[in-house]
């Protein structure tokens, strides 16, 4: 079932393939002769030129204009320093039970020495470290490295009695110790070694995108038949429409640079995506999507399942009462969280006792019941480890350039017919720290945002003219060009920045796949 179905036999869309606005385009309208029920344009999808949240978020307007999520650096690429835990555990490397020869059946029975195989010498000497079931033990000395990536370490148990031993199980490969502390004898006791974690760094790009166009004659003052509506007003030029479209199309292209971009400079700092023109790299930066490591997939949600899955990403985290939480998402993904939470509302309301959710939840209206409405959303909801998460619907899953392809390509949702798309979530921590945006919108230093238009013999639109350039004094206008036409260009050159990716989780549904 392809998604989105358009019943309206009649209807016919003008996709114009020409790149210069001129008097055939104005031709081809073909408004004429049948009579008009009105001449106001509609929109059969709904005028949704602002609905573009990381854009309207990270800049002020279409222009580029700075915001305090703006930040503007000095080269396109850049980096940041990152830390995470200043702790970590060892794993044993090789089996170091009887069987594997390291150790004699039951290790560290009446308080012997036992051996243990670590891929690395991240532990110290005389610290107490435990395995993830509990065993303690204690470090005798420094590692022995017996061999690439291996290190033996003599241990002796910290607690028990003369029959206590050390398992097998925690003494096979892949089996994880960690250390806790360094106890030491009450008198004349000897210094131990401390560790130190290093802070890592984050790379990304800016990306340079351009969009143009051209007009020719004097097809920038024809008027139209027809009236539309714009973010200034409502007008008949033609020109004015050719614009507006422009700026939604510039706006579309900004939002999917920011989700949908991907890194392509390599290790070696070369970029092998070429421009055929001039031969030169042409730099992608990494977007949302691809800066967020915590992924998952689904089919159907569950409570349970969604609190695990979201759990599970942002585990660890030490200020949750502070992160304001985001969930973009289609209406695909809508739905299924309405459907979700309303599931988990009733059984939470039985498990109480309530045996179902309370009318007035669902059920509004005067109460004699002549007008009653049947329906509620969820606009959020809480999570146990202490987030708050805010549901956000947002146009680009639905009516994005990914989704459209979708639809036409036939990968919907086998129930609703849906994009798969559309059930996107990401959750994006919006949230401050230590006074800076987790999310950044990223800026190249004088290059920002520019425009500018080359003028030839055709008259210049009423919107354009502060770019034309200086007049004379009799008011004729220096020409860039003597052809009978002129263009306007734009340059962006930034990106979106998650400084704290691990605070963001991304799900993907999967049904029919």
């Amino acid at each position: 079932m392809q998604g989105f179905p358009v019943q309206l036999g009649l209807q016919e869309m003008l996709y114009d393939p020409k790149t210069v606005l001129d008097e055939q385009n104005w031709y081809n309208q073909r408004h004429g002769t049948p009579d008009e029920l009105t001449s106001r344009v509609v929109y059969m999808l709904g005028d949704y030129g602002k609905n573009y949240p990381i854009s309207m978020m990270t800049f002020s307007d279409i222009m580029g204009k700075s915001s305090q999520r703006s930040v503007e650096l000095a080269d396109v690429q850049y980096e940041y320093p990152i830390m995470g835990r200043d702790t970590k555990a060892s794993v044993i490397s090789s089996d170091c039970t009887s069987a594997g020869s390291v150790n004699t059946a039951n290790a560290g029975i009446g308080f012997g020495k036992f051996k243990l195989r670590f891929a690395d010498n991240w532990l110290k000497r005389r610290y107490l470290i435990t395995s993830g079931l509990g065993t303690q033990a204690v470090i005798e000395g420094d590692p022995v490295q017996i061999g690439t990536g291996e290190y033996e370490y003599t241990c002796q148990l910290a607690q028990g009695s003369e029959v206590s031993f050390c398992p097998d199980i925690d003494l096979t490969g892949g089996s994880a110790w960690i250390a806790l502390f360094a106890p030491v004898p009450e008198s004349q006791s000897r210094s131990t070694e401390s560790t130190m974690v290093a802070p890592g760094k984050v790379k990304n790009q800016m990306t340079h995108i351009r969009k143009g166009m051209s007009w020719a004659g004097n097809s920038g003052n024809k008027i139209m038949k027809m009236t539309i509506k714009t973010d200034k007003g409502e007008t008949s030029r033609w020109m004015d429409l050719f614009m507006y479209q422009f700026e939604k199309n510039w706006l579309n292209e900004c939002e999917h640079l920011y989700w949908y971009s991907r890194y392509n400079r390599q290790s070696n700092g070369t970029i092998e995506l070429k421009d055929a023109m001039t031969g030169k790299g042409i730099a992608t930066g990494a977007g949302l999507l691809e800066q967020i490591g915590n992924y998952s997939t689904y089919t159907r949600l569950s409570f349970d399942g969604m609190q695990k899955k979201i759990g599970n990403a942002l585990f660890g985290q030490s200020d949750t009462a502070n992160m304001s939480i985001t969930l973009h998402t289609g209406t695909g993904g809508f739905r299924e969280l309405q459907r979700m939470l309303k599931e988990a509302g009733i059984q939470l309301l039985g498990s109480l006792g309530g045996g179902s959710a309370p009318s007035d939840l669902f059920i509004n209206g005067s109460s004699l019941g002549y007008d009653l409405k049947f329906g509620g959303y969820f606009d959020g909801f809480y999570h146990v480890d202490g987030y708050t998460i805010k549901i956000k619907k947002n146009p680009i899953f639905d009516m994005g350039q990914i989704a459209m392809a979708q639809i036409a390509g036939k990968v919907v949702h086998p129930e609703s017919g849906l994009p798969l798309e559309s059930y996107r979530m990401v959750f994006i921590d919006d949230s401050t720290y230590d006074g800076q945006p987790n999310l950044q919108h990223v800026t190249l230093k004088g290059r920002s945002y520019q425009e500018g238009i080359v003028t030839g013999m055709t008259p210049t639109p009423i919107g354009l003219a502060k770019l034309t350039g200086v007049s004379n004094s009799s008011g004729i206008q220096v020409l860039s060009s003597d052809v009978d036409e002129s263009s306007y260009h734009r340059l962006k050159v930034g990106g979106v920045q998650l400084l704290r990716s691990n605070k963001c989780f991304h799900m993907e549904n999967v049904a029919g796949l």
